[in-house]
């Protein structure tokens, strides 16, 4: 401290920062009780003390530039945040204080925060390379671009293309049953606030969604979304007449384009940590799984959530793999991106912690360090991408500038971290107070006593995973006994009042293994027996698959404690974490193959990869309505997408307007998508207002609704209302007039009736009254 006020330098810096915080201090005092002993005796405009406040950043800036003989940026950002530290308590003080200030005092003080946590993050960067074997050759991405060798690329970007080409294939052709939240409302919102400097009003979703609205702004460029409103006049839904189709594509294409930009990251994670094999086989089978490819084009969080946490977690495990902090970074980057898509991102914090505690049982690495060193590096290490993740959270979404507490919002106060956050905050307690009290002398114990049995540990997680999955797969074709999957996720939400915790577990197999085509699921169930093999850790990439297998199993029993069955949007970043599943189970396969063919060895791997895409195109070829898909392993009378997002709306409104007179038609339908395609009127609800007799030339119901509205229907009919329509009777009907099946499933339809007047109610073909979940139009994943 003696030193620092000896020189030139450091006592200017003293005076200035003495000065900044002053000039902070009589901004708020006028506007704070508490503050009132340093209010001046005279009246200025607040303008003066930003004015004042704008010249002392100035002076600040040049003492610095004077006084440094060189400009290195870590010394420089030091000296700048030390001279502001005083102005920023009182700043953080004042905004406390009082409610309403200039939102620049708020950005200021966020700014400030993100940029002292970049600094102590660059020290902390810098001390732990001086700690490691600087010896170790630097790697270039050209480095590994020319290791890959032209054929692997190729075959990447040929499976890219697949994916894109998969994607853009009828991607007009559907009206998805959320979308309109997102293109009428919420993406237009979020650009009209930023535009507006309406900070407060770019928080446009409890989801928050805004991934989505960055990716699929684009469309804003070239279509308003108020010239696409459907018409609504009269209690009936018109088509305005414009081009829906190119509106649609405006607004998806975009969104398509960037998720197949982040694509490629998979398999760059991938070779990184399970080498070149095992990363082209899960690639073959993460580019062609058509739930993947459904999703991809569907404006919505979850469009984007599979690609963002999946990405994050396997860069996690990749810096634990190569203590490269650009991995580390990446993954705070990915999971603040997740974050700002879905919430429900945060069990991947949950899984990170927990990780901790796996990666030092099962890497050997890792386990050589003391536990006490362990833990703390790690500890360090996940505040490092903690810190990445919400700066990224934090400059996306302007309103946390005006609410920081909305960062409290995105993490443990989360609806989706509700449950789990206590356990999470007494986990975190408990190896903190151990690592700094105790010298971690209990974790050391537990690590210890874990370490013998790790070997029977894994392979009993293997067991009771094979286990679930092949259990839920023989409940199906034993004719959903003791559990009926589909009644269970017909209400999703409300499935803890219709099932044991047990039954939620196993309900949330089943839109996954039945999602996976064949040759995936295959591999998916082969990957725990590899954990019998007794230093099957000392493999990189059967280490990875145990990671994936244990986040499986815990996102399963985080939905089952939450009471929320996982339908297959709900549990889309599964998908991916199962494909790389099976990727892993094909490489072990071909390896035994390579080692007993040793002279067809070079042949072995171009085989597989291309019989696994070749089966994957097919697949793809076959599925037209890809997020329903359905593995031909399930019988007929069953599907997956119980909750879809509107598949078949299109085709049955070109066959409504096929009709001569399709213009003066008047249908009523479960499934508002028609009504963007259809020429003619729509009419909703079950009344003599909205069905009027003859007036109704075809009714359309579909399977998805079918549950919906035999419950109001007989709620209306239990409640004494002699007037209801019972449309009820049209879904247990084969006669329809037109039909589109969904991936040729008759139990998934949607289907079109000419109407015959007043059916008769008859409660006995109504489904009996499931518990009430409230319906909105996109339904919440929280």
């Amino acid at each position: 401290m003696d030193t620092f006020f000896k020189t030139a330098e450091g006592r200017i810096s003293a005076f200035l920062a003495f000065l900044i915080a002053l000039n902070f201090l009589f901004f708020f005092a006028p506007l704070s009780k508490s503050l009132a002993l340093f209010v001046l005796p005279v009246t200025l405009d607040p303008s003066y003390f930003l004015f004042s406040f704008g010249i002392l950043g100035v002076l600040v800036i040049g003492n610095i530039a004077y006084f440094s003989e060189t400009y290195e940026w870590k010394r420089i950002l030091g000296k700048l945040l030390a001279t502001f530290f005083p102005g920023a308590i009182v700043l953080s003080y004042g905004l406390y204080e009082v409610k309403y200030v200039p939102y620049i005092l708020e950005v200021a003080i966020g700014i400030y925060l993100i940029l002292a946590g970049i600094l102590i993050s660059a020290h902390y960067i810098t001390d732990e390379h001086a700690k490691r074997d600087t010896s170790i050759q630097k790697y270039s991405w050209r480095d590994w671009v020319r290791e890959q060798g032209f054929p692997a690329l190729f075959f990447v970007l040929f499976l890219t293309g697949v994916f894109f080409s998969s994607g853009l294939y009828r991607l007009t052709e559907f009206a998805a049953v959320d979308e309109p939240l997102w293109l009428e409302n919420r993406i237009e919102k979020y650009w009209k606030n930023i535009g507006e400097r309406d900070w407060k009003g770019t928080q446009i979703s409890d989801k928050p969604g805004i991934t989505v609205a960055l990716a699929s702004g684009f469309g804003l460029l070239s279509k308003d979304p108020d010239n696409f409103d459907s018409i609504k006049y009269g209690g009936e839904i018109y088509s305005n007449g414009s081009d829906i189709q190119s509106f649609y594509f405006a607004f998806r294409f975009p969104l398509l384009v960037v998720i197949t930009l982040f694509l490629p990251f998979f398999y760059f994670f991938l070779e990184r940590i399970t080498g070149k094999t095992a990363a082209l086989t899960s690639y073959a089978f993460l580019a062609t799984s058509p739930v993947l490819i459904g999703m991809s084009k569907i404006i919505n969080p979850d469009a984007l959530l599979w690609i963002f946490v999946p990405l994050a977690l396997l860069a996690f495990v990749l810096y634990q793999k190569k203590k490269l902090f650009r991995y580390l970074a990446l993954a705070g980057i990915f999971l603040g991106l997740g974050l700002l898509t879905k919430y429900v991102a945060n069990i991947l914090l949950v899984f990170l912690l927990a990780l901790l505690f796996v990666e030092y049982l099962y890497h050997e690495k890792a386990s050589q360090k003391p536990v006490t060193e362990y833990f703390k590096d790690s500890l360090k290490e996940l505040a490092f991408l903690l810190f990445v993740a919400l700066a990224t959270f934090y400059t996306l979404l302007p309103a946390v500038w005006l609410k920081p507490e909305k960062l409290f919002t995105a993490t443990l106060g989360s609806q989706a971290f509700e449950k789990v956050a206590p356990l999470f905050l007494v986990l975190v307690a408990f190896v903190f107070l151990d690592q700094w009290i105790n010298k971690s002398r209990i974790t050391t114990v537990i690590m210890e006593g874990l370490s013998w049995a790790k070997v029977s540990l894994a392979r009993l997680i293997g067991v009771f995973f094979l286990g679930t999955a092949l259990f839920s797969l023989a409940n199906v074709w034993a004719g959903m006994r003791p559990y009926d999957f589909m009644a269970l996720l017909e209400a999703p939400k409300t499935i803890a009042t219709r099932s044991d915790l047990f039954g939620i577990f196993l309900t949330n197999f089943y839109p996954l293994v039945f999602g996976l085509p064949p040759l995936s699921l295959l591999g998916f169930l082969l990957v725990p027996l590899f954990f019998w093999k007794k230093d099957f850790y000392r493999s990189d990439r059967l280490r990875l698959a145990f990671y994936l297998v244990i986040f499986i199993i815990l996102y399963y029993l985080g939905s089952a404690v939450n009471g929320v069955a996982s339908i297959v949007r709900y549990q889309i970043i599964l998908f991916p974490l199962a494909a790389i599943l099976a990727g892993i189970a094909f490489a072990e396969i071909q390896t035994f193959l390579k080692n007993r063919l040793p002279s067809k060895r070079a042949w072995v791997t171009p085989i597989f990869l291309a019989a696994l895409s070749l089966a994957g195109i097919l697949t793809i070829l076959k599925t037209p309505f890809p997020l329903s898909y359905a593995s031909v392993l399930l019988p007929k009378q069953y599907y997956t997408d119980l909750k879809d997002m509107g598949p078949g709306s299109y085709e049955i409104a070109q066959k409504l307007n096929a009709l001569p007179n399709a213009r003066n038609l008047s249908i009523w339908t479960d499934k508002d998508g028609v009504c963007k395609f259809f020429l003619g009127r729509c009419r909703r609800g079950f009344g003599p207002e909205t069905i009027r007799d003859h007036t109704v030339d075809y009714v359309v119901v579909s399977s998805a609704r079918e549950s919906r509205s035999k419950k109001l229907i007989r709620s209306k009919v239990e409640s004494g209302d002699p007037t209801v329509i019972n449309v009820g009777s049209y879904y247990d009907r084969d006669d329809a007039d037109f039909a589109v099946l969904i991936n040729g499933r008759t139990s998934h339809f949607v289907k079109a009736f000419a109407f015959e007047g007043k059916e008769v109610i008859d409660l006995d073909s109504l489904l009996p009254p499931l518990p009430e979940e409230k319906e909105t139009s996109e339904p919440s994943d929280e």
